[in-house]
């Protein structure tokens, strides 16, 4: 994948059609048959004729019937009552995954808190059993639709809400992977399809991810970022599996490299105190036990 493109940086004041968001697309490398992570910020394209419903409609048209479609549709850490997914709570996610959740052959996977929405020829086996396995560490949709091949799409949104990067720091075995977050619920009651009502543990609530714009330069020299322009929008897409590559390899040289500087962030201190503690547990011998080599969670008293 090329790391830019030439853009027309010129700013759009004229409303973005179907067409201008297709050809975009497939200007940034979108192709047929890819399957594709989305993060969408509607707002950032300018006017839209036809709004939400034109940026889905335009990917979908890229990708054609042989691809797929997913993105995130989580929720709010501390929402009232039981997961339902015939009635779930308002996604954080924006607009657009709201729209693409009510799409013919839409489906949203069951995880209480992280759950994602596909549309397409891999939607079932993306999002199957998602309750069962890690938010978007390893197994999750996130990390299944990498090792599919899939893309990561931003649009105009940053690395801030690219959940890729979460499932690398899952592979990279940062030791405040997979802990308990202090902020955050353990476990969630859900309604299954079924009626079951069950309690699904949530052991990997990602950190935080305000700090993820720390990593762009270090992508960017090692060409994984193709960057392009539609409407006002600033538009970057990543193969996902180098994508979470870069990230271990990152962390394997900081492991408190992706943490925030923010004053009023819960996460990213509890982290760096917890860093600062292994660091002092494990010891100068090795500094990172052997099965966070692995990418394989740690969990002697020591980790």
């Amino acid at each position: 994948m090329d790391a830019r493109i030439d853009i027309d940086e010129t700013v759009s004041i004229r409303p973005i059609s179907r067409r201008n968001v297709i050809d975009g697309l497939r200007q940034l490398g979108l192709r047929t048959g890819d399957r594709v992570i989305a993060h969408v910020s509607l707002s950032s394209f300018g006017l839209v004729e036809g709004g939400a419903r034109t940026v889905i409609e335009a990917i979908l048209t890229v990708i054609g019937s042989g691809g797929t479609l997913m993105m995130p549709y989580f929720f709010p850490p501390w929402y009232q009552g039981a997961f339902d997914p015939w009635n779930p709570p308002p996604t954080t996610c924006g607009a657009v995954p709201r729209l693409l959740r009510t799409w013919p052959g839409a489906i949203l996977s069951l995880h209480p808190t992280h759950p994602v929405v596909a549309v397409g020829l891999d939607a079932r086996p993306l999002t199957e059993g998602h309750e069962r396995v890690s938010s978007v560490g390893k197994d999750s949709p996130v990390d299944r639709i990498a090792k599919m091949g899939g893309k990561v799409l931003l649009l105009g949104v940053t690395q801030w809400v690219n959940t890729t990067i979460h499932t690398g720091e899952a592979y990279a075995g940062v030791p405040y992977w997979g802990r308990p977050r202090p902020d955050r619920p353990r476990g969630r009651w859900a309604i299954m399809p079924d009626g079951q009502k069950v309690w699904i543990p949530l052991p990997e609530y990602p950190g935080d991810s305000a700090g993820f714009h720390k990593i762009e330069p270090f992508l960017v020299e090692r060409g994984l970022i193709a960057f392009g322009l539609i409407g006002r929008a600033r538009c970057r897409l990543m193969a996902g599996q180098p994508l979470i590559d870069g990230v271990v390899e990152f962390l394997s040289r900081d492991r408190g490299g992706l943490l925030c500087d923010r004053v009023d962030c819960t996460f990213c201190p509890w982290a760096r105190q917890f860093l600062s503690e292994h660091a002092m547990a494990v010891g100068p011998k090795s500094g990172i036990d052997d099965r966070q080599k692995r990418g394989q969670p740690c969990w002697s008293k020591n980790c």
